[in-house]
């Protein structure tokens, strides 16, 4: 609105003298035939070229997916534009076949895998990565999808990196795709001990002393006899193999002398934990409970 400054008028007496009274000056609006209110902003299109990728992900899928052999040429001319680290023109190379139907693990994750270092492209990145270990892709390799798995851990997405490094393993059971899947499982209490036996087959094939201590800290924090005794097993062997090989301590992930508290904790714990078969047990007959009383179920307000 437009404001003016009205000053009120000034009495005038019958002498002639002007009027001691202090007059004060106020606002007037004034309107305008330009102003017509705020104008309402549509919804954001998730699709719009210029909607913010640090925050905004595509709605879906756009369009159909071009030909397996339109594929595998999108993705050659992509990966030579990012040799000479020209992003902009791979990400735009990848645009023809990424976010397509049916999907392609392959595109979508090299799209996503071209953003996740550029904040400004974070949450889009995340949508790409997610779709593609979303897909099992004959074509995609295990190093594809062990990097997708990574990238997903790193940003927390645990269940998502779970699926891409299976697929990876499903590909190559390398000893560090073994590894990397443990560490994935090892950030999810539900599944500690699955991450502990992934990381002792990444040892049976590459038994470095890095996953020996990181199996034996994994299985020590899990409340079960057996996991208990198999740590303090690990541990004395860790200590075991530092001291033969003569390495510093400042370059091992835990000095040995560091770890005599810990292991005296477990074998107090290792007497108190119930065993396997114990905790199995008890979980039939809370679960036989449940199914035979379940419940009541709350009414509808």
């Amino acid at each position: 609105m437009g404001l003016v400054l009205a000053w009120g008028a000034i009495a005038v007496g019958g002498t002639g003298c002007k009027s001691s009274e202090k007059v004060e000056p106020k606002l007037v609006e004034q309107g305008t035939p330009f102003d017509r209110g705020p104008k309402p902003k549509p919804p954001p299109d998730p699709n719009d070229p210029l909607r913010n990728p640090a925050y905004e992900t595509p709605r879906g899928r756009d369009g159909d997916q071009v030909s397996d052999e339109r594929i595998d040429a999108v993705l050659a001319e992509a990966a030579g534009h990012a040799k000479i680290g020209d992003v902009a023109q791979q990400r735009n190379a990848l645009r023809e076949c990424a976010n397509k139907t049916p999907p392609s693990a392959r595109c979508d994750g090299q799209m996503g895998l071209s953003m996740i270092e550029a904040k400004n492209r974070r949450a889009a990145a995340l949508y790409y990565l997610v779709e593609a270990a979303a897909v099992d892709d004959p074509k995609a390799s295990a190093e594809l999808y062990a990097k997708i798995g990574e990238q997903l851990r790193r940003y927390g997405k645990l269940v998502e990196a779970t699926v891409a490094f299976e697929r990876a393993i499903a590909r190559d059971e390398a000893a560090e795709y073994l590894f990397a899947l443990g560490q994935v499982l090892s950030l999810q209490p539900e599944h500690l001990a699955e991450g502990a036996d992934r990381i002792a087959q990444a040892r049976a094939k590459d038994d470095r002393i890095e996953w020996l201590h990181d199996e034996a800290v994994l299985r020590g924090q899990i409340p079960v006899r057996e996991q208990a005794v198999a740590a303090l097993e690990l541990f004395r062997a860790y200590i075991e193999r530092a001291n033969a090989d003569g390495q510093p301590a400042e370059k091992l992930p835990t000095p040995p002398d560091r770890l005599e508290g810990r292991m005296a904790e477990l074998e107090i714990l290792a007497k108190q934990y119930a065993t396997q078969a114990e905790w199995d047990a008890a979980k039939a007959k809370a679960k036989a409970e449940a199914e035979a009383d379940p419940a009541p179920e709350t009414p509808p307000s």
